[in-house]
C-alpha cells in the first residue's frame, strides 16, 4: 500500500511510519498492568477509534499511531455514504468537521473527500481525509493487529452488515475481526453468514440479563453502568466483557479489579498518561 494512504507529515507520524514499516516482531497481546496491581490481573487494551487521544479519531493516522505505540487491537466505526461507499466515521453528523448537521449518508464519498478530517483535532493533521473501509483494512492487513469493527446503527439497511462482512472477507481478515454493534439485528446477520464469527454486543446499560437475551462472544458495556453481577453473568455464559472508555490509570485499575477482560480506550498507550 502506498505511503500516501496512511502517513501524514509531522513528528508523531514520522515515528509511526518507521515503526509500521520496520516493526512486526511483537506477537503478544498488549496489556497495561500497574505496578501495584495483582500480578494475575491483566486487561487487554483496545485502541478506541485508533489512538484517538493523540491523533484525529478514525483516521489512518490514528490507526498507524495505535500500532506504533504497541497496541494489538484497534477499534473503528463503519457507516455508508449516499452512493454506497463504506467509510470510517463515528458521529451521526459531520458537525465537528463542517459545523453543520448533515450526515455521512447525505453525501457521496467524493463530496466527503472535500472535508478535512484532521484539522479540527490539530493543524498538524490538516488535509487528513475520512478513510474508506477498504483503506483501513488495506493498512491494518499489513500489521498483526486484531480489529474491532463497529457497525454504526444506520437504520433499516438489509445489506449493510453483509457488505461490511464481505469487505472484511476480501482482505482475508475475518480470523482477527470481531464485529461490534448496538444493533443486534446487524450482529444476527453476521452470525447467519458465519456462525463461528465472533460478535460483540455494545450496551449503554450493563444489565445481567444481556447474555440470556442477546447471545454473543463479547459484550462491550458502558463503564458507568457495569456491575460485578453483570460481569459474573457474562463470564458464566462463557463470554468476555469489555468496557468503554477509561481515560486514566485510576479508572483502568478500578476496572481491572472489577474483573473486566478488556477496555476500549482513547489512550492506547496508557503509560503515556
Amino acid at each position: 500500500m502506498g505511503k500516501k494512504h496512511f502517513f501524514k507529515v509531522g513528528k508523531k507520524l514520522a515515528v509511526s511510519l518507521v515503526t509500521l514499516l520496520c516493526s512486526f516482531l511483537v506477537a503478544n497481546e498488549f496489556f497495561y498492568l500497574p505496578a501495584d496491581a495483582d500480578e494475575d490481573i491483566v486487561v487487554q487494551i483496545v485502541a478506541h477509534r485508533g489512538y484517538s487521544g493523540a491523533y484525529p479519531e478514525n483516521t489512518l493516522s490514528a490507526f498507524a499511531g495505535a500500532y506504533a505505540c504497541g497496541a494489538k487491537t484497534v477499534e473503528f466505526d463503519v457507516r455508508k455514504t449516499k452512493d454506497g461507499e463504506l467509510v470510517i466515521y463515528h458521529d451521526d453528523t459531520l458537525e465537528r468537521l463542517t459545523g453543520d448537521k448533515t450526515t455521512v449518508a447525505d453525501h457521496t464519498y467524493q463530496e466527503l473527500l472535500q472535508l478535512d478530517a484532521g484539522e479540527w483535532f490539530d493543524k498538524d493533521y490538516r488535509c487528513e481525509r475520512i478513510p474508506t473501509l477498504d483503506q483501513a483494512l488495506d493498512l491494518l492487513s499489513t500489521t498483526n493487529m486484531r480489529v474491532f469493527c463497529e457497525l454504526k446503527n444506520i437504520g433499516d439497511d438489509p445489506e449493510f452488515a453483509e457488505q461490511v462482512y464481505d469487505k472484511c472477507a476480501q482482505y482475508d481478515m475475518l480470523g482477527r475481526i470481531v464485529f461490534l454493534s448496538f444493533n443486534y439485528d446487524y450482529l444476527s446477520t453476521i452470525k447467519e453468514l458465519n456462525s463461528n464469527q465472533p460478535i460483540m454486543l455494545l450496551a449503554s446499560f450493563g444489565k445481567s440479563t444481556l447474555p440470556a437475551k442477546y447471545p454473543a462472544e463479547y459484550y462491550g458495556v458502558n463503564m458507568k453502568t457495569l456491575t460485578p453481577k453483570t460481569i459474573k453473568a457474562i463470564h458464566e455464559a462463557g463470554s468476555k466483557v469489555y468496557t468503554y472508555a477509561p481515560q486514566n490509570k485510576g479508572q483502568m485499575l478500578s476496572l481491572q479489579r472489577l474483573g473486566v477482560d478488556g477496555v476500549i480506550t482513547d489512550y492506547a498507550d496508557m503509560s503515556a498518561l
